[in-house]
C-alpha cells in the first residue's frame, strides 16, 4: 500500500450511529498468573454495547500503525471475524500470548485482556482491548429513622470503569476488505503516541508515518494557517513566517493535538488565541492526516536556514547568512527611524544590468 493510499485509509475507520457490539470475551490476565484465566463468551453483548462502543470511540482518536505482513494477530482476527466458531478459540490464543508478556513487561497491570466484533454499517470491526483492573467506591442510600438518610459504602476490584484511563491498551482492526493491514492503537504506557516495544511486538506492526513524515506536516500545515490567516499575525512573525514556524516546533519538543496552545502561541503570538486561527490549525491537521497524532519532532526535518532574505520597501532584495554577519560583512542598525544595511566587500563578482 502506498502512502497516498494509507492516508485514503483514514476514512475506512468511523463508526455510524448505529455501531453495536456484536460480540465479546474476555479473559483475565496478570503478573501472578502462570496462564490466563479463561472465561466463557458474553451471553448478550447488546446489554453493554453503548458502554464498550463509547471506549472504541476513543481508540479511534489515536495512532495509526501497519501490520507487518505476515502478522500473527493479524491472521487470527481476520478469523475470528470471518469464522463464527473461531471467535472464542482465537480470543484464548490471544490472551496466551498476552499473559507472556508479564515476564518481561514490568509496566503490566493484572486486568483483563478483550476480543470484541463490532458492526458498523456493513463494516465489520475487531477490536482488542487490554482493560486494567481498577478499585472503585460505590455506595447506595437507605432510610433510617426521622426521615435521614444513611450511605452505605462499597468497594469493587473487578469492573470496567468508564474512566479512559482503564483501558490501558486498545486495538481497532478492520480486517474485511482494503484496509485489511492498518489499524488504529492507544497504549497508555507508551510515550508520544507510540506503543510500548514489548506490545508493539506482540502485535507485529510498525507506525504509518515517521517522525521525520509527521513533523513535515505538522510545519506545513502552520505555514499554510500563517498564510490563510496573514492579516491577523504580528507583523514580525509575517515577515519571517518559515523560520518562526520552524523554531516553534522545534522548541515544542513533541506535539498533542489535544494541546496545542503552547505550539500556536509560540507560532503566531498574540494571534494564537483568535479563534478562526484555531479552527484553522484544526482543519489543517486534518487534511495533513494528522489530527490524532502523537509525536515526538523529529529535528533533523526541520529546515535550517542556510541564507536569509530581506527586502527593504523600495524592493532590494539581499541574500546573506549568519557567516557574513559574524565577520562582519553585512550589519543592520536603524538611524533616524531609517533602516540601515551596510556591506562591505573587496569586489563585486556581478556588476551587470538586468
Amino acid at each position: 500500500m502506498t502512502i497516498k493510499e494509507s492516508i485514503e485509509a483514514v476514512k475506512d475507520f468511523e463508526f455510524a450511529s448505529d455501531a453495536s457490539l456484536e460480540r465479546i470475551i474476555f479473559h483475565i490476565v496478570g503478573p501472578d498468573f502462570e496462564a490466563p484465566k479463561i472465561l466463557l463468551e458474553v451471553d448478550d453483548p447488546g446489554t453493554f454495547s453503548d458502554f464498550f462502543i463509547a471506549r472504541l470511540k476513543e481508540t479511534l482518536k489515536g495512532t495509526a500503525y501497519f501490520f507487518s505482513e505476515d502478522a500473527w494477530v493479524k491472521a487470527q482476527v481476520a478469523e475470528a471475524l470471518t469464522s463464527e466458531h473461531a471467535f472464542v478459540d482465537v480470543s484464548e490464543r490471544l490472551a496466551i500470548e498476552f499473559q507472556k508478556l508479564y515476564a518481561s513487561d514490568k509496566r503490566l497491570a493484572p486486568g483483563v485482556i478483550m476480543l470484541l466484533q463490532v458492526r458498523s454499517g456493513s463494516d465489520i470491526y475487531g477490536a482488542i482491548i487490554k482493560y486494567d483492573d481498577m478499585s472503585v467506591v460505590s455506595y447506595k442510600t437507605e432510610e433510617v429513622s426521622a426521615g435521614k438518610v444513611k450511605p452505605i459504602l462499597s468497594q469493587f476490584l473487578n469492573n470496567f470503569v468508564q474512566d479512559k484511563k482503564a483501558v490501558q491498551k486498545s486495538v481497532l482492526i478492520n480486517s474485511i476488505g482494503s484496509g485489511a493491514s492498518r489499524i488504529i492503537c492507544i497504549d497508555r504506557s507508551g510515550a508520544h503516541g507510540d506503543l510500548t516495544d514489548k506490545f508493539k511486538d506482540y502485535l507485529q506492526v510498525h507506525r504509518e508515518f515517521t517522525t521525520e513524515m509527521l513533523t513535515e506536516r505538522l510545519v506545513e500545515a502552520l505555514i499554510d494557517v500563517g498564510k490563510a490567516h496573514a492579516e491577523l499575525i504580528p507583523v514580525e512573525i509575517r515577515k519571517k513566517l518559515t523560520a518562526s514556524v520552524n523554531q516553534a516546533v522545534r522548541d515544542v519538543v513533541d506535539f498533542d493535538p489535544e494541546n496545542p496552545g503552547k505550539l500556536l502561541a509560540a507560532a503566531f503570538g498574540e494571534a494564537h488565541a483568535n479563534v478562526e486561527v484555531q479552527k484553522s490549525f484544526e482543519s489543517a491537521l486534518r487534511k495533513k492526516k494528522i489530527s490524532n497524532e502523537k509525536f515526538l519532532i523529529s529535528t533533523k526535518s526541520l529546515k535550517i536556514a542556510s541564507s536569509k532574505v530581506k527586502q527593504t520597501f523600495e524592493g532590494i532584495r539581499v541574500i546573506y547568512n549568519k557567516k557574513h554577519e559574524d565577520e562582519e560583512f553585512i550589519s543592520f542598525s536603524v538611524e533616524g527611524g531609517k533602516k540601515i544595511i551596510k556591506i562591505i566587500t573587496d569586489d563585486y563578482v556581478v556588476d551587470d544590468d538586468e
